[in-house]
């Protein structure tokens, strides 16, 4: 893992790249370069370890280029159970409730990720609050998607049917 320059990643991807991300989306142009600069800007190769299961949650991370693969422990195994993509964030549950890492992220490809820790993101809210209270909401929205994600598997395992299912399936 390797720290990279802000400049060379706003060449490297462009201005504007950021705003596309779900995270940064209608964020001005002021508050990403704010969380650029004062966040740090990770490069992780095909198998680096972000981080393990258990450790401190002080920081998230927003993918910003490759793939992500996140790990749970089950029954002594590592078991892949989600892929990090552009865009995506994780992390973010953990160091917002104060709880230890729940798994373990590793690189699945070459990476990129901006790494943002609790107090760049007080510092978020006190020097930019209308930027924080959208990044905030990009942030809610983004993990109602994976809440909803997870209760899909939840109910596909058990072998729920939505209602609206079964009503076709007995037709």
């Amino acid at each position: 893992m390797k720290t990279l320059e802000v400049d060379f990643v706003t060449e490297w991807l462009g201005r504007a790249y950021f705003h596309d991300l779900s995270t940064f989306g209608a964020l001005s142009e002021a508050a990403v370069r704010f969380l650029l600069c004062g966040g740090r800007l990770l490069q992780l190769q095909q198998g680096d370890l972000l981080y393990r299961a258990g450790d401190p949650a002080a920081e998230f991370y927003v993918v910003l280029h490759g793939d992500l693969s996140f790990y749970k422990q089950s029954e002594g195994q590592d078991v892949l159970t989600r892929h990090f993509q552009r865009g995506e964030l994780l992390g973010f549950d953990g160091m917002i409730g104060l709880h230890a890492r729940s798994g373990t992220a590793v690189a699945g490809e070459e990476v990129v990720v901006l790494e943002v820790g609790s107090a760049l993101f007080f510092d978020l809210h006190t020097l930019f609050p209308a930027d924080f209270g959208l990044m905030m909401i990009n942030l809610s929205r983004e993990l109602s998607r994976e809440i909803a994600l997870l209760e899909n598997v939840i109910g596909q395992s058990i072998g729920w049917q939505s209602p609206q299912d079964e009503a076709t399936s007995s037709d």
